[in-house]
């Protein structure tokens, strides 16, 4: 059903988990929470879905993923920091991601304008040549500049389609969208560490509330997002039932970070506290990431920038821009 419902974009999900935290942190029941909540008029089916499956009885968790306000990793977090206790805590640490992400997609945009005007210029200044000497005619260099431009537009389209579908799906096998996205240059890269973090996270959370560490792990796994790397940490249940400690059974398995969480977790270990050395963890983490973001925002319009350059340039060499050609002719003396 959350197939139909559209997805609520970054702004509106951080403004979804800070009035959520605030509500917490005020102990406000949450149907009183809901009642107060304003996505906008796009998000307003799904909120009022929202509003009546919590009052019908059904658990937060649960009802934000059936209404479509939540995606499944939301869900998944939401349902571990229910059973945690720690729901301000998920909240705002949700309120927090998705505002750095919105700020992070501003300056993104907004770096991107320079570049992007000057390939909308290229594409418009390359054909005219041609249409000047009459070799191409007026809808002929209107399909040369347009076509590029809605290549590029469904390129983009697609992209951001297929992204908010994986968010969206929920399956324990890896499927080839799984595969494409996680080997995508650093943008694979920070989701696997993103679902590190959250795995690391949901499960310091619930060992801090008291709950045994093998009733633990299965719900850990819920906040997790990519198939791979779930089934991955779905198998440290097995091995620490097989009397295996938390490190040996992490120790088993490759993931990025994973000699720094070794270190913390035997600290955390000898002292008792595993919990809070995993959630120690999940901070450092969470600082990695936000310093990758914020140098993906800086640098990714510079390259755009030089990759435009160097198709303006080439365009120009190759196309007579530097070394007309001279006429039939002359060419032939």
């Amino acid at each position: 059903m959350s197939r139909r419902h559209l997805t609520l974009d970054l702004r509106s999900r951080a403004g979804l988990f800070a009035h959520l935290g605030a509500m917490e942190r005020a102990g406000v029941p949450i149907d009183r929470a809901l009642a107060s909540l304003d996505l906008g008029a796009h998000h307003e089916a799904a909120v009022k879905r929202l509003r009546q499956m919590v009052g019908g009885g059904r658990d937060l968790a649960t009802s934000g993923q059936l209404s479509g306000v939540f995606t499944p990793l939301e869900s998944g977090l939401v349902r571990a920091a229910q059973e945690a206790g720690a729901l301000a805590h998920i909240y705002e640490q949700l309120a927090q991601r998705y505002d750095e992400q919105a700020r992070y997609a501003a300056e993104l945009k907004s770096r991107l304008l320079l570049p992007a005007g000057v390939l909308l210029l290229a594409l418009a200044v390359k054909p005219l040549p041609a249409l000047v000497g009459g070799s191409l005619s007026g809808a002929g260099y209107l399909a040369a500049v347009l076509m590029p431009i809605l290549w590029l537009s469904a390129l983009l389209f697609g992209a951001r389609a297929l992204w908010r579908r994986w968010q969206q799906r929920r399956t324990d096998q890896p499927g080839p969208l799984d595969d494409l996205l996680l080997a995508l240059p650093v943008l694979g890269s920070l989701q696997r560490r993103a679902d590190v973090r959250n795995f690391c996270d949901s499960l310091g959370l619930l060992l801090e509330a008291g709950m045994p560490v093998l009733d633990a792990l299965p719900r850990a796994c819920s906040a997790v997002s990519g198939a791979r790397l779930r089934r991955d940490f779905a198998n440290l249940a097995p091995r620490v039932a097989a009397g295996q400690s938390l490190v040996r059974a992490f120790d088993g398995l490759s993931f990025h970070g994973k000699a720094m969480l070794i270190g913390v977790l035997n600290t955390g270990e000898a002292t008792g506290r595993p919990g809070e050395a995993l959630l120690r963890f999940a901070r450092l983490q969470a600082q990695q990431l936000a310093a990758s973001q914020q140098m993906l925002a800086s640098w990714a319009p510079r390259l755009f920038y030089l990759a435009v350059a160097g198709w303006m340039a080439y365009g120009l060499l190759t196309g007579g821009g530097f070394f007309p050609a001279l006429p039939a002719e002359l060419a032939g003396r």
